[in-house]
């Protein structure tokens, strides 16, 4: 009986251990852009905001399809990023895998057209990069 306990005990922390670690992805938080009428705009309010890569654990932002993802690469050298998807309705997934982001450059992914196929369990999209000077931002329009 004291084996059963123990292998219980055992399942259990490495299920709590397994929840913890996934919630160690570094969230990116959505921007509105300001537009199509803003009125008078001061300094610094149609300023985009970008959040280093997490190369340890990965990066996640909610997703609804009304999302577009700025990607930078802020170094003087190429880095990756990978965008995880998930199955869709149809049985297909297409991670976008090792995609490389030349130096100092932007790229970008739209989302607006839907969240089928992206949008993890958690109500979330995954990606990563290979580097912190990889820089995230996402734009929700509405």
């Amino acid at each position: 009986m004291k084996k059963f306990k123990r292998l219980g005990m055992a399942v259990a922390v490495a299920i709590l251990i397994s929840a913890i670690a996934a919630l160690a992805i570094t969230s990116i938080s959505s921007q509105v852009p300001v537009g199509p009428y803003p009125g008078t705009v001061g300094a610094g309010a149609l300023a985009i905001t970008f959040t280093a890569a997490d190369v340890s654990n990965g990066n996640s932002f909610p997703i609804t399809g009304r999302e577009i993802l700025l990607i930078w690469n802020s170094d003087s050298i190429a880095h990756t990023v990978t965008l995880t998807s998930v199955t869709d309705l149809r049985g297909r997934s297409g991670d976008i895998t090792a995609y490389s982001v030349a130096a100092t450059s932007y790229a970008a992914f739209n989302f607006r057209a839907g969240q089928e196929g992206w949008r993890q369990s958690d109500g979330t999209m995954h990606l990563s990069a290979s580097d912190a000077t990889v820089k995230f931002a996402v734009l929700y329009i509405p």
